[in-house]
C-alpha cells in the first residue's frame, strides 16, 4: 500500500531525513542520476515560504547517501530564464555543492529538447535536458497555496519546461487564466513524462493567500510520498483545500 509519512520536528534536516527513512521510497539501482527539483520560483531568501529551503534539500541528501551511491542533481529552471542562479543564491544553496558530492544546475543555462507528450493539449513540448536524463525525479516542493488553489509537487514539475517569449519566461502556461481546465490538461500532459518518482513537501511553513508573499503559519512539517497525487491530495487538505480542480484532473487521467 502506498503509504505518506507527516513527520515533526523544528531541525529540518533531521525532521527530512527520518521522514524518508520512515517510508523507505524505491530507488534507482547504484550510480543512477538522481534529480532533487525544489521550488524556487523567484530570487528570494529560504525563511520567505515561497521556496524550498535548502536544509530539505539537504535532507534528502543525507538519506540518499546513507542508502547508496547515486549522481545527485539540484536541478532548477526559475520562472523568468537568466536568474535561476540567483535564486539558488539568494536562497543560499551553494553550501550544498561544498558539503557533498552534488552538482547545482540552472535549466536555463543548459539546452532544450523536444519531448513527445501525445497529450490531450500538448503533442510535443521543449523541456530541460537536465531533467531528460535523470533516471529519477524528486520534487521537492513547498506547503502553500496559489491562485490555482495549491502549488505542490506536481505543479512544481512546470520548472523543467523551457522558457519562452521575448522576455523568456514561463508565463504562456498560465496564458489564459479563463481557461483553467485547459490549463489542467497542459499539466497532466507534462506528467506523461515527468511525473515525479518521489515528493517531499517542505511545510516548515504553510503560505495561505498567495504563493509569493502570502501569510505564513508555523507547521514545522515535512511530508513525503512516492505518489506525488496522493501526496499532494494530502498537503492540499493541511491547506483547508478538499477539492483542488488540476488534482481531480489528474486523478480522472489516472495518476
Amino acid at each position: 500500500m502506498e503509504k505518506i509519512v507527516l513527520e515533526k520536528g523544528k531541525d529540518i534536516v533531521k525532521r527530512t531525513e527520518k521522514a524518508l527513512s520512515k517510508l523507505r521510497p524505491k530507488l534507482p539501482k547504484k550510480n543512477s542520476k538522481i534529480l532533487i527539483k525544489p521550488n524556487l520560483v523567484e530570487p528570494l531568501p529560504k525563511d520567505s515560504g515561497a521556496v524550498t529551503r535548502p536544509e530539505v534539500v539537504e535532507g534528502i541528501i543525507k538519506y540518499l547517501n546513507s542508502v547508496g551511491k547515486f549522481e545527485i542533481i539540484i536541478g532548477e529552471g526559475c520562472a523568468y530564464t537568466g536568474r535561476t542562479r540567483e535564486c539558488f543564491e539568494k536562497a543560499d544553496y551553494y553550501y550544498l555543492e561544498k558539503k557533498y558530492d552534488v552538482k547545482i544546475l540552472c535549466f536555463d543555462e543548459f539546452d532544450f529538447v523536444s519531448v513527445r507528450l501525445n497529450g490531450e493539449k500538448w503533442k510535443e513540448i521543449k523541456v530541460s535536458r537536465i531533467a531528460c536524463e535523470a533516471d529519477y525525479i524528486i520534487s521537492a516542493a513547498v506547503l502553500k497555496e496559489h491562485a490555482y488553489g495549491v502549488t505542490l509537487s506536481l505543479k512544481n514539475m512546470m520548472g523543467v519546461l523551457e522558457p519562452r517569449g521575448y522576455y523568456p519566461n514561463k508565463n504562456y502556461m498560465h496564458r489564459f487564466f479563463i481557461f483553467k481546465r485547459d490549463w489542467a490538461k497542459k499539466l497532466c500532459d507534462l506528467l506523461l513524462k515527468f511525473n515525479p518518482n518521489l515528493a517531499v513537501i517542505d511545510g516548515t511553513t504553510a503560505m495561505f493567500g498567495s504563493h509569493l508573499y502570502g501569510e505564513l503559519k508555523r507547521m514545522d512539517l515535512t511530508i513525503v510520498g512516492e505518489n506525488a497525487l496522493k501526496t499532494d491530495i494530502f498537503a492540499s487538505k493541511l491547506l483547508g483545500h478538499k477539492k483542488v480542480f488540476y488534482l481531480e484532473e489528474a486523478l480522472k487521467r489516472g495518476f
